[in-house]
């Protein structure tokens, strides 16, 4: 679409069913999972209610593992298209969601089969984006994904002042569904003479795997404390944004909005600095970023601080997508990448099941505002270990 001449000639088809799925996608996000934690507290989830809300998508990411495996066994993009759309067609069933538990019955299993796909998404990137070329090809279609979203997500937050998200919900599943047929026009050569892997499927693989590539073990184990401590306030920020604040939908969208014009900056940023340097650099400078985004919900009394923070977290949500993927791709072979981004996204999975839970308890025990300072704190640690195995893998590389 609006980068085609800034990609190389030989891989702009891919890139342009990319670009237009991913347009598309924005729309779908902006028009339903933007909304999906503001409208849960509004029908009267309970806390722990957001908490189960919040763990949804990382219980869907638990089971990447074995879906890396079963993907394996498959064509990646047949894969990858059959799982979303079975994850959009449920989110058709939000007209019947008029109680917090139906709402979270249905949400569990759109995650459950959206994330199911993943994995094999991390080969198709892989095979259709060069590794010189890949962070800006990726960088690319995230801006205009980005660029759908901040107009949708600003339009959806009127819309659901007047209009109930039992309509608007399902229009955005169905944008999600036309998205997700684009993306399957990318042609993957891989799939036509692939090689079906007969490994049979083992929970110790993450073991084995850990064993034989340490760095791979210290970076995993330096992105569970980030992830982790970050996922720790997740479900305080719209209890934050509503009991203590008492912001409206409108203004929610408009902080959505915020969140998706630096998020759209991040990608233009970030993949060419991905490119240009390395993934693992910029992580570092991305993990010492998001620390800031609860410490600003800690300061904060007005809106003020809390859209410095939106700002904050768009301008490091695109970069660790971008960077993490660039990362795992470049240190994973051909054969490897799914199952490596399998035990990436299982390690997800077990982090965000109990780190909400226990951002919940930690509101109860010591108050909202510390819960987001320790937040702050942790993922400082981890941008300082992040720094030191970057440098000292540098310096392997260097001799």
């Amino acid at each position: 679409m609006i980068f085609n001449r800034r990609v190389p000639s030989w891989i702009r088809v891919a890139y342009y069913y990319d670009s237009i799925g991913g347009f598309l996608y924005g729309i779908f996000y902006g028009f339903s999972i933007a909304f999906f934690p503001i409208i849960a507290r509004r029908i009267g989830a309970t806390p722990v209610q957001m908490a189960l809300l919040s763990i949804f998508p990382f219980t869907g990411a638990l089971f990447t593992l074995y879906w890396a495996h079963i993907s394996g066994k498959r064509k990646k993009m047949a894969f990858v298209v059959g799982t979303k759309r079975i994850a959009r067609v449920i989110l058709f069933l939000m007209a019947f969601a008029s109680k917090p538990w139906v709402f979270l019955v249905i949400l569990f299993f759109y995650w459950f089969f959206e994330y199911a796909g993943t994995p094999a998404y991390g080969g198709i990137m892989k095979d259709i984006y060069p590794e010189e070329h890949r962070g800006k090809a990726m960088g690319y279609v995230r801006v205009e994904l980005a660029l759908a979203s901040i107009l949708s997500t600003y339009l959806c937050g009127m819309l659901l002042d007047v209009v109930s998200y039992r309509l608007v919900f399902p229009l955005g599943a169905m944008v999600g569904i036309i998205a997700i047929n684009f993306f399957r026009k990318i042609p993957i050569k891989s799939d036509e003479s692939m090689e079906f892997s007969k490994e049979r499927f083992s929970p110790f693989m993450i073991r084995d795997v850990w064993r034989e590539d340490r760095r791979f073990f210290r970076y995993s184990m330096i992105f569970f404390l980030y992830g982790f401590s970050f996922l720790v306030t997740v479900p305080l920020y719209p209890i934050f944004l509503i009991d203590y604040l008492q912001i409206s939908n409108a203004v929610a969208g408009k902080l959505a909005s915020l969140f998706s014009i630096f998020w759209l900056v991040s990608y233009l940023f970030w993949g060419e600095y991905i490119d240009r340097k390395s993934p693992l650099k910029a992580l570092c400078i991305i993990f010492g970023l998001s620390a800031m985004v609860p410490l600003f919900y800690f300061l904060a009394y007005d809106l003020w601080l809390v859209a410095l923070a939106s700002a904050f977290s768009g301008i490091t949500a695109g970069g660790v997508e971008l960077a993490q993927l660039n990362y795992l791709t470049r240190i994973a072979g051909k054969r490897e990448v799914q199952k490596y981004w399998g035990i990436n996204y299982s390690t997800m999975g077990v982090r965000g099941i109990i780190a909400p839970f226990l951002g919940v308890a930690l509101m109860k025990l010591i108050g909202i505002r510390w819960t987001f300072f320790l937040s702050f704190f942790f993922i400082f640690i981890a941008f300082l270990l992040l720094s030191i195995l970057r440098e000292e893998l540098e310096s392997k590389a260097k001799t």
